[in-house]
Order: C-alpha cells, then sequence, then structure tokens
C-alpha cells in the first residue's frame, strides 16, 4: 500500500497528504506524518496545494536527510527540521546520506494512535474553551436579562408611586371642594339669619319704604354683614342738591358694628342712585366730615353705634 493510500486510511485529507508528501519530498510515512503533525493547526492547512515547481530540499544530491547533530535526529526536509529546531531549541543541523528508513507496520499503528490521540486531545481542548466561552456568554445573557428586569422593576415602582401620589392629591381636592361647599352652606345660613335680624330690626324702628325687597347679600352684592359686635342703626339725610330738584327723603338703616363706612357708601349707592357716586358723609354733631381715610375703618370705631345721623352733601 502506497504512503498516500495508508496516509487516506489513516483519515488525512488528500490536500493535506499532498502538503506533506510534496514537503517531504516523498521520503516515507513517518516524515509525512510528522509533517502532517507539526502543521495540523496551521491557517491554510486545507487549502488547495499551488504548485510551485520542484521543492529543492537539500543541495547535495546524496544527501537523503537533514540531521540533528545535538539528537542525532533525522528529517527529511529542512521545513521539518525547522519545525524540529523551533520545539527543542537545537541549532546544529547537517546534511546526512542516511535515508530514513520506513515505518513497520506495528509503527506506523503507533504512530496512528499518537496522532490520532493528539488530535482528540487539540479536539477536547478546543471543546472545553468553546463550552468556556458559551458559559460566559450565558452568564453574561442572564445579567443583562436580571439587569432589565430590575429597570422594568424599578419603573414600575416609580410609575405605581405617582399614581399613588395623584390618587392622594384628587383625594385632598376632593375633600376641599367639599369642605369648600360646606363652608358656603354655612356661610349662606348666617346671611339668612343676619338678613332676619336686620329685617326684625328696621320693622321695630323706623324703616324707610323700599322699593325693594333685600335679596341674598351673594345676589345683591350689598357688604355682607356681621353678627358680632352689635349693630348700627343709620339715618341718612341726603341734603336738597343743586339742579336735582326736590330733596330725597331720608333712609335709614341698620348696620353691623363691624362694617366699616365703605359699606355705608356702597348701599348709598345701591339705595340712591340718583346721587351719584361723588358724595361726602358728614355728622352734624359733633361735627365731623368723613374723608376717604376713615372708609377702612369701623361704625364702632367711627363713634356711630348704636345710632347716629348722616348728612349727605354732592
Amino acid at each position: 500500500m502506497s504512503d498516500k493510500a495508508t496516509l487516506l486510511e489513516f483519515g488525512f485529507s488528500e490536500v493535506r497528504i499532498e502538503k506533506a508528501l510534496k514537503a517531504t519530498n516523498n521520503s516515507g510515512l513517518q516524515p509525512a506524518l510528522d509533517w502532517l503533525d507539526a502543521h495540523a493547526n496551521d491557517a491554510g492547512i486545507d487549502d488547495p496545494a499551488v504548485d510551485e515547481g520542484p521543492s529543492e530540499v537539500v543541495t547535495n544530491e546524496h544527501a537523503q536527510s537533514i540531521k540533528c547533530n545535538e539528537c542525532d535526529k533525522l528529517f527529511p526536509s529542512a521545513d521539518l527540521a525547522q519545525v524540529h529546531a523551533t520545539k527543542s531549541g537545537h541549532q546544529d543541523f547537517s546534511e546526512s546520506t542516511e535515508a530514513i528508513k520506513p515505518l513497520t507496520e506495528e509503527e506506523k499503528k503507533q504512530k496512528l494512535e499518537e496522532i490520532q490521540r493528539k488530535i482528540a486531545e487539540k479536539r477536547q481542548k478546543r471543546e472545553e474553551v468553546e463550552k468556556e466561552e458559551q458559559r460566559q456568554n450565558e452568564l453574561l445573557r442572564r445579567k443583562a436579562g436580571q439587569d432589565m428586569t430590575e429597570q422594568k422593576e424599578k419603573l414600575k415602582d416609580q410609575m405605581l408611586l405617582r399614581e399613588i401620589e395623584k390618587q392622594k392629591r384628587e383625594k385632598e381636592d376632593d375633600k376641599r371642594a367639599k369642605q369648600k361647599i360646606k363652608d358656603q352652606i354655612e356661610q349662606d345660613k348666617r346671611d339668612r339669619a343676619r338678613r332676619v335680624a336686620l329685617e326684625k330690626a328696621e320693622r321695630d324702628g323706623e324703616v324707610v319704604e323700599k322699593k325693594a325687597e333685600p335679596v341674598s347679600m351673594l345676589q345683591s352684592g350689598l357688604p355682607k354683614i356681621a353678627a358680632e359686635g352689635g349693630l348700627a342703626r343709620l339715618q341718612i339725610r341726603p341734603m336738597l342738591l343743586a339742579g336735582k330738584g326736590s330733596p330725597t327723603p331720608p333712609v335709614t338703616h341698620v348696620f353691623a358694628a363691624d362694617q366699616t363706612l365703605k359699606d355705608v357708601i356702597e348701599f348709598v349707592k345701591k339705595v340712591m342712585p340718583h346721587v351719584g357716586s361723588h358724595f361726602k358723609l358728614s355728622l352734624s354733631f359733633p361735627r365731623m366730615d368723613f374723608e376717604s381715610r376713615h372708609e377702612s375703618m369701623t361704625l364702632k370705631d367711627l363713634g356711630l353705634v348704636p345710632s347716629a345721623a348722616l348728612i349727605l352733601t354732592a
């Protein structure tokens, strides 16, 4: 059986076998196996061989091998000798006329087992490396998935907190709105009670005929009257205004003591619109002319409680 057939039986590809036989100058099975073992992981080892002409392994036509003078090993080509030098560190080589003996069947079997063992070891190492890479990739994938899950949970918690805050604000707004309605109802009750009290007081005293019945303070726009602090019954006497015709009869009205002079002025504008908006109020005794600085003072502070007569002039 030829060396090529034997190598094919060993499981090597035809491309690798042709490269090995050419590199070893067809020196036999053993050199070819050594070359295949040394170049098993070379880049492009399985690429088709390029015909570069006859290989010049040795220059001496009688030389049949290259010998390492440090360990006495024979090599069929300079290529394999260089591989040996790289692995062993040996530097002393020479050409030899000694031919490399072909392998026996037993040696072939042992060599094949050795090559298969090395191939299996390299394959196992490669598989272990690939397995470790897969494990690291899986760890990275799980870590990324865990980080994404944590981020989603964090975002979910933030959204839940915002929703809780929103509901809390809505409840507070509803509570304030309900309280405002309750306060308004209570205020309306107090306004009605004050109005009844004022109407009774006017009936008991001098009451000027009114053109219209009193209406709610909220509807009429008149100043609100506080129940505390007593009452002030004021008689407002318009003086004859030049060019205005006959004098207007006096008007009597009951105010709360804590209302201001501004409230009285607004009342006059309501019930005596014909006098205009520019007029003055004064007391005849003791004589006192009220000015703008008095408008913010209460009727009690101005000495108009419990009753007084005011003179209205243009």
